[in-house]
């Protein structure tokens, strides 16, 4: 019986950390969605980079048809990258960069007098060189 109790309570005490354990392996609620962005990674200012030139491959893990329908949001052309780490050696070549963002695509509208859409952030997850060039 004491050793049924001892494996009960063990048991017991490990549920909690399992729990936590998974809570802090899940992708938090923040408003995010995961884009996948193609185009030419430059440098934006002293130590930022940006992927210009860009389509927008992917959200949440699905593909997007190639080309995009007229009848889509217009999608940015700029992204600027946070994070990635050093991206130097990446710069100049054609690349498809994973990351979150809280960016949201506003509907078609007719011409306004309101400003254009601000520069959406991509936080970096991953960097993948498609091309060695943008040419």
């Amino acid at each position: 019986m004491k050793q049924f109790t001892f494996v009960l309570v063990a048991f017991a005490c490990g549920i909690p950390t399992f729990t936590a354990a998974l809570q802090q392996t899940a992708v938090p609620d923040d408003g995010k969605r995961e884009f996948i962005v193609s185009g030419c990674l430059l440098r934006n200012g002293y130590a930022g980079y940006a992927v210009e030139e860009s389509r927008v491959v992917a959200i949440d893990g699905k593909r997007l048809p190639d080309p995009t329908p007229a009848s889509a949001p217009a999608m940015p052309k700029k992204w600027i990258l946070d994070g990635g780490g050093n991206l130097a050696p990446h710069t100049g070549e054609k690349v498809e960069v994973t990351g979150r963002t809280d960016w949201q695509a506003r509907p078609a509208q007719p011409a306004t007098d309101e400003p254009p859409d601000r520069i959406p952030h991509l936080d970096v997850k991953s960097l993948k060189t498609i091309a060695s060039s943008c040419a």
